[in-house]
């Protein structure tokens, strides 16, 4: 059913002469549960300010948002089930309520459902409501019971009441709470924790309590609050921003006059002063006891170093010790100039140039405070400076070199390692013994001890030697013959000479020679710089070999015939892999090759061996007029005579023809015979001189 607001203008008018809005109609101004049970004679009249549930709410089951309302909060001291009952005054007015958990919110939270609504009863039946057994229901419509089930809760938990008197009465209610969770306050509140404190000197504290503090029990200049330590510390006021638009807070800045820059271990108080009511009071008004206190340290680091310099011979080491103050300090970060750094309390580094350096120093503590401080340095650096030249290159073996001293600084003596060869003169010489690089190094002292080196890498030009390759492997009559230089070292300079290529210069030749024999081939190298050199080959080049089996031929099947491919003494190969000089055909048709190799140098040749008498006798045949083996004949080629005959089982004569391409078609005179066997006679001579006589049975099938 559809509840209606009852409303008429003469309570509407008298209500708005009585009353005006109160603070506790704003969620942020809650009246604290602070006893089991209420007793408000006169209903409130109107809404807050703000408006947690609008009309009309989607969000709620109060549809009508929120009407005549009054809000309520309480904290859960001990864990149970949570019961309440709304008793009118007068049993025909409808009040209906929701419950919303505050714990991980706050009021502004009720809009955007971060503080949910746990409970709520919207029922049209007038009279008492609330949360009682045995009802289930957490959330009731219209048309639903005016109760909905207790509300477990646990200890910490934070939740807002909100009334509406739907009746728009001025007659009031009884608000009793019950069951085995405790909800109204009697713990005194404490302080829970400080902010950490930034890496600067804090010139405010925040502080957290354990629990909401009425805000008129704050004083703005701060004098709730009193701190000791190594330094005389003064607070200059203090603000609570849920104030603002509030009556309680849990967060507090404390205003320091000046911020606290002395190191050490200092501790925050809470006074009760009673002449000027300076004491901290939760929503049911238990105090702050002034045992409570909060410690916290004070210790930003700050960078300091000094430093010590000592000369070497190479330039100046200087040694870096932090001389910092801050507790716990956890890095130490040097920036040493000229691409130097490093890490750690103590540390050194080297400047081998006379210079001025900026010196840095950054430290970090454990909490991840920094500090830096830097300083200039100068170091001057005077050392000797070892420099010679040598005669100009290229080199040759048995070359001398001869070594100018160009050091710098006051030298008093010298040290020369010339390929290992040591001498202590300023300007020595050195022969070339071999191709080997080698180095000749210089070591010189100046008046203090102080030395210096340096080295020269010679690397002499390789000896030329003269070497060639010739291709391809097997050298044949004819054939291009390719030389090629592969001679060692860096020649510039190429001339050959053998058969066909004298003069040429290049380093590749190729010549072709027409008649076996041997050879021999000559290449000059140089380089222009150091001592030419020679090479030589001799040169075998062999005949290709001539092969000739003949022209193709033919032989009968039970004929043979002997090949003989020449050139005895030679390798030979033949298609079946014989080696032999000859080979003997022994099967037609058949190809026949053969390969002859004169030292690389091969020829081959190939014949055709066809069969020359060539004859079929089928031994059956069927004449049914199918088109296929309807007739028996014999199947032959190059007949010069041919006669063939066939003879019934008593001897007579049914067919006879000298022609090969005729046969017999299984009649006689006309008559087809019956299906048996038969004989028949052949007798041929083939152009080549060959003559065969063949005689068998054949059979007659139908």
């Amino acid at each position: 059913m559809q509840k209606q607001r009852l409303l008429t203008l003469l309570s509407a008018l008298f209500s708005s002469c009585l009353f005006a809005q109160l603070p506790e109609q704003d969620c942020i101004n809650a009246l604290p549960v602070c006893q089991s049970t209420y007793v408000q004679a006169i209903s409130y009249y109107q809404e807050g300010a703000t408006q947690e549930i609008t009309y009309p709410s989607s969000t709620s089951c109060l549809v009508g948002g929120e009407e005549n309302s009054v809000w309520y909060i309480f904290t859960v001291t001990a864990s149970g089930t949570l019961e309440m009952q709304i008793t009118p005054v007068s049993p025909f007015d409808d009040y209906d309520w929701a419950i919303y958990n505050l714990t991980n919110s706050d009021c502004s939270g009720i809009a955007n459902g971060t503080a949910p609504e746990v409970r709520c009863n919207y029922s049209a039946i007038p009279g008492s409501t609330g949360m009682s057994f045995p009802y289930v229901l957490t959330s009731v419509p219209a048309a639903g019971p005016n109760q909905c089930a207790p509300l477990p809760v646990t200890v910490g938990e934070t939740y807002v009441l909100l009334i509406n008197n739907h009746a728009n009465t001025l007659l009031g209610y009884t608000l009793a709470f019950s069951g085995t969770a405790v909800i109204y306050d009697t713990v005194k509140p404490k302080p829970v924790m400080l902010d950490p404190l930034t890496c600067d000197p804090p010139a405010v504290l925040h502080l957290t309590l354990s629990e909401s503090i009425r805000c008129n029990s704050l004083n703005a200049d701060g004098s709730d609050f009193y701190i000791t330590g190594p330094s005389t510390v003064t607070v200059s006021g203090a603000h609570a921003p849920a104030c603002d638009n509030g009556s309680f807070f849990t967060e507090v800045d404390i205003f320091l006059a000046s911020p606290i820059s002395l190191y050490g271990d200092y501790e925050l108080h809470f006074k009760n002063d009673n002449l000027f009511l300076n004491t901290l009071l939760d929503n049911c008004g238990n105090s702050l006891p002034l045992s409570e206190s909060v410690p916290f340290h004070v210790g930003i680091p700050r960078a300091e170093f000094t430093y010590s310099v000592v000369k070497t011979c190479t330039g100046d080491s200087v040694y870096f010790t932090d001389n910092s103050v801050g507790d716990s300090l956890t890095s130490w970060v040097w920036d040493l100039d000229a691409g130097q750094s490093g890490s750690g309390q103590t540390i050194s580094a080297f400047y081998p140039n006379t210079g001025t350096y900026s010196i840095t120093l950054s430290i970090t503590d454990s909490t991840g405070c920094v500090d830096d401080t830097t300083l200039q340095i100068s170091t001057q650096t005077v050392i000797p400076e070892a420099s010679f030249t040598i005669t100009p290159g290229p080199y040759c073996v048995g070359d001398t070199i001869f070594c100018t001293d160009a050091s710098s600084g006051l030298i008093t003596s010298y040290n020369w390692n010339l390929g290992g060869t040591i001498s202590s003169q300023q300007n020595p010489f050195y022969i070339i013994p071999s191709d080997a690089p080698f180095n000749i190094w210089l070591t010189v002292t100046d008046y203090i001890g102080c030395t210096d080196d340096t080295l020269i890498t010679i690397e002499p030009i390789p000896p030329l030697q003269a070497s060639f390759t010739v291709s391809p492997n097997h050298l044949c009559v004819g054939d291009p013959i390719t030389l090629s230089d592969n001679s060692l070292g860096n020649p510039t300079d190429y001339l050959w000479s053998g058969p066909g290529i004298t003069g040429m210069t290049s380093t590749t030749v190729t010549t072709t020679v027409q008649q076996a024999g041997t050879y021999e081939v000559f290449l000059y190298i140089s380089d222009n710089l150091c001592t030419p050199d020679t090479a030589s080959q001799m040169l075998n080049v062999y005949d290709y070999p001539i092969v000739n089996l003949g022209p193709d031929t033919a032989i009968c099947i039970d004929e043979t015939l002997l090949l003989n491919a020449g050139n005895p003494g030679l390798y030979h190969q033949w298609h079946n892999g014989d080696l032999s000089q000859t080979y003997l055909v022994t099967q037609v048709p058949q190809l026949v090759w053969v390969l002859v190799d004169n030292n690389g140098c091969t020829s081959t040749d190939t014949l055709r061996v066809g069969s020359a008498c060539p004859f079929f006798i089928p031994n059956a045949f069927t004449p049914n007029n199918d088109g296929i083996n309807d007739e028996f004949r014999i199947y032959t080629d190059g007949n010069q005579e041919f006669e063939f005959k066939i003879f019934n089982r008593w001897g007579q004569l049914l067919f006879q023809t000298n022609d090969p391409s005729k046969g017999w078609d299984g009649r006689y005179q006309g008559v087809p015979q019956e299906m048996g066997v038969y004989v028949y006679a052949l007798e041929t001579l083939f152009t080549n001189g060959t003559r065969k006589v063949r005689t068998g049975n054949l059979t007659l099938i139908r």
